[in-house]
C-alpha cells in the first residue's frame, strides 16, 4: 500500500509543478495591450472600423449527380485607427446551401503580443456582417489601461457571378457538375452601434 501511494505522489509532481505555468501563459495572454500614442484618444474620436476586401466566395463540384463537395468562404482584414496593425478574418463552412448564416462566430487572427480580440458572423442570403472587438490601450495610463469593446452589423451589397457548368459526357471518376460564386471585393466603413470602456 505504501509503495502504491509513493507511486501516486511521485505521478501527480510533475503535474502540479506544470499547473503555475498554465497560470502564467493565461496572465500572459490577458495583459497584452497597445500603448501607442493615441491608441485610447482615437478609441472615441469620431471611431469606425474599415472593413477591407471583403471577399465572399463558394465552390459546388459535384463527382455524381448525387454527391458533391461543397464549400463557401470568407475572407477580410479590418483596420482599427487606434491601432498600428490590422486583424485578418477569414472562415469555411460545408453547410449547404449559402454556407454562411450568421449563426457561427469566427475568430480573427492580430499580431502576437497585441491586445485586440476580434469576431465575426455573416449571413449569405441577408449579406449581414457582425463585427465584434475589444482592445487595450495603456499608452494614457499604463497602469490603469482602457480595455474598450465595441459592437458593430453593416449590410454588405455584394456583387456576385454564378456559373454552373456540367459535363455533357459524363462517366464514372469525372466530374459531374461544377459550380462557383464570386464576389467582387469590397472595402467599407463600419460605426459601432455600441462601445464600452472598462479602465
Amino acid at each position: 500500500m505504501q509503495s502504491l501511494i509513493t507511486t501516486a505522489l511521485a505521478a501527480l509532481v510533475p503535474l502540479a509543478a506544470a499547473a503555475p505555468l498554465v497560470g502564467q501563459e493565461v496572465a500572459t495572454a490577458a495583459a497584452a495591450r497597445d500603448a501607442n500614442p493615441g491608441c485610447q484618444s482615437k478609441s472615441f474620436d469620431d471611431f469606425q472600423w474599415t472593413i477591407e476586401d471583403f471577399d465572399f466566395h463558394s465552390s459546388y463540384v459535384f463527382t455524381t449527380p448525387a454527391h458533391q463537395n461543397s464549400w463557401g468562404y470568407v475572407d477580410f482584414n479590418v483596420t482599427n485607427p487606434a491601432l498600428e496593425y490590422q486583424v485578418a478574418c477569414s472562415g469555411t463552412s460545408n453547410q449547404l446551401s449559402d454556407f454562411f448564416y450568421g449563426t457561427m462566430a469566427y475568430t480573427c487572427t492580430a499580431p502576437d503580443g497585441t491586445s485586440a480580440e476580434s469576431t465575426f458572423d455573416f449571413s449569405r442570403p441577408s449579406g449581414v456582417l457582425d463585427f465584434n472587438q475589444t482592445w487595450t490601450c495603456s499608452d494614457a495610463d499604463p497602469q490603469y489601461p482602457t480595455t474598450i469593446h465595441a459592437y458593430g452589423t453593416i449590410d454588405l451589397d455584394l456583387n456576385c457571378k454564378d456559373e454552373t457548368w456540367e459535363n455533357p459526357d459524363w462517366q464514372i471518376g469525372e466530374i459531374y457538375s461544377s459550380r462557383t460564386v464570386t464576389c467582387d471585393p469590397i472595402t467599407v466603413p463600419l460605426t459601432p452601434y455600441k462601445m464600452e470602456a472598462v479602465a
